[in-house]
């Protein structure tokens, strides 16, 4: 009978687990639909792009504070790439989805740690690819 209830226990915190990692599954599907950043460009396929073959993405959604409503959630694509001299570099690309409006816009990136501006990121990025 304790066994059975220990399982029983086990498996009710494993899927309150898996809940509670799949509450932004919805946030992070609609932004990698979205083209927030090229015109006809998903952000999914962007992401693959920067990331090449010598890189990986991943994706993960959390609450965003600083716009102090429930409805918007941050999304962030961290793409970790090994350039050809075998140097690591991280990217994060971090979008907004209003669940409301079912908008998703771009909100910054950074580059190994540091923030960047658009003409700035895209050049870094651009080099990136060179390297």
């Amino acid at each position: 009978m304790l066994r059975l209830r220990r399982l029983a226990l086990v498996l009710f915190l494993g899927a309150a687990a898996l809940a509670a990692c799949d509450r932004y599954g919805d946030d992070i599907d609609a932004v990698k639909v979205a083209d927030s950043v090229v015109p006809g460009k998903s952000n999914e396929v962007l992401t693959l792009d920067i990331a090449g073959a010598r890189g990986t993405v991943e994706w993960h959604g959390e609450e965003a504070p600083q716009y102090q409503s429930p409805e918007i959630v941050a999304v962030i694509a961290t793409i970790k790439r090994i350039g050809a001299t075998g140097i690591r570099h991280q990217i994060d690309l971090d979008f907004v989805h209003n669940r409301q409006t079912k908008k998703v816009a771009f909100d910054g990136a950074l580059l190994d740690g540091k923030k960047q501006d658009l003409v700035s990121g895209a050049m870094s990025l651009f080099l990136m690819q060179l390297e």
